[in-house]
């Protein structure tokens, strides 16, 4: 077996980059959990990967860059996992699965999304730029699930009683108001039996019959 050390001379600088920029985002999104956006520090989370104190603060500049640069992460690995589960579909099919997508990332990647709404949620008072991209979020979770409905409208799957943009403030509020509850008291909250029943209320509302 060949050594870590071996491996760790091979690497390129990049590669020792990308490498310590994973490990502090990891010990950011535990950190985050653990204590909250404005008990985390950037010193804290170089000692957590296993780096020395000035190095998240070198390599981020600030939490507010450290925070942004977790969103941008997240939000890349949030839309490879929608675009597996919707696919090519519309409609009706594409509302269903990005709520299996949903339900996955709340299944499966708990830590992540835990932090990831932490700090979207406590920077309504700070951290702008977070603030920004959190508002530009919302704007593109609405515009997807307006063009699913406008797309079912025009298929003849979906009624044409529906307003797309009030559904898709309707989508988004179960989305968001669902991890808030699910932050606050996890154990009182049936992810899976949740979205097993909006499904089922919101397909039979949706669908022509």
């Amino acid at each position: 077996m060949k050594s870590n050390s071996g491996d760790k001379l091979r690497m390129t600088q990049a590669e020792r980059t990308a490498l310590s920029d994973a490990r502090m985002l990891e010990a950011a999104t535990e950190l985050i959990v653990e204590h909250g956006t404005h008990n985390t520090t950037l010193r804290e989370v170089g000692e957590r990967a296993g780096y020395s104190r000035g190095l998240a603060s070198n390599r981020f500049g600030s939490k507010e860059g450290l925070f942004s640069q977790l969103v941008r992460d997240f939000n890349r690995r949030w839309a490879d996992e929608l675009r597996k589960q919707v696919g090519d579909s519309t409609g009706l099919p594409a509302f269903s699965a990005a709520l299996d997508a949903v339900e996955y990332f709340l299944l499966n990647r708990s830590n992540e999304m835990k932090a990831l709404y932490i700090v979207w949620f406590e920077s309504m008072s700070s951290h702008d730029e977070v603030r920004k991209r959190l508002a530009r979020n919302h704007t593109a979770y609405r515009r997807d699930a307006e063009r699913w409905v406008r797309e079912g409208i025009r298929a003849g799957s979906i009624r044409d009683t529906i307003d797309p943009q009030c559904f898709a403030v309707e989508f988004a509020s179960l989305i968001f108001g669902l991890i808030y509850q699910w932050l606050v008291d996890p154990d009182k909250i049936d992810v899976h039996a949740v979205f097993q029943h909006y499904r089922k209320n919101a397909i039979e509302t949706l669908a022509v019959r």
